[in-house]
């Protein structure tokens, strides 16, 4: 008995560092703070990966707006408080297509909030 759960131990204590190398699950940045990563279908954005991306572009406190077979749509804010919208690609990558500042109180005819094109 005692030989059979050593065996197993061990097993499991040899295992346990390529079960901890994943791809997928908390990943640290080295400054403190953490993200959970989930890798995409291959050609594809989700939105973890988008999100770190709108992070990166400095848009915080994001949710999705919009999301289909091209175009995945966040809503956000900036560190100024401003709000904005940032869509990008659903391919590979998850290029930037373009973004919005929400102009507050703009609605459309089903109100839904409007956003206004920034220039480049």
């Amino acid at each position: 008995m005692k030989a059979a759960f050593r065996a197993t131990l061990i097993s499991f204590a040899a295992l346990l560092p390529t079960m901890a190398s994943g791809q997928e699950g908390w990943s640290s940045d080295g400054r403190g703070t953490s993200s959970w990563h989930v890798s995409p279908s291959p050609g594809q954005c989700n939105v973890s990966q988008a999100r770190n991306l709108a992070r990166r572009a400095g848009i915080y406190r994001t949710d999705v707006v919009f999301q289909d077979e091209n175009v995945v749509t966040l809503r956000g804010m900036t560190d100024g408080g401003d709000r904005r919208e940032i869509s990008f690609a659903n391919v590979r990558g998850c290029p930037e297509v373009g973004f919005n500042d929400v102009v507050p109180g703009a609605v459309d005819t089903l109100g839904n909030p409007l956003g206004r094109k920034v220039p480049r």
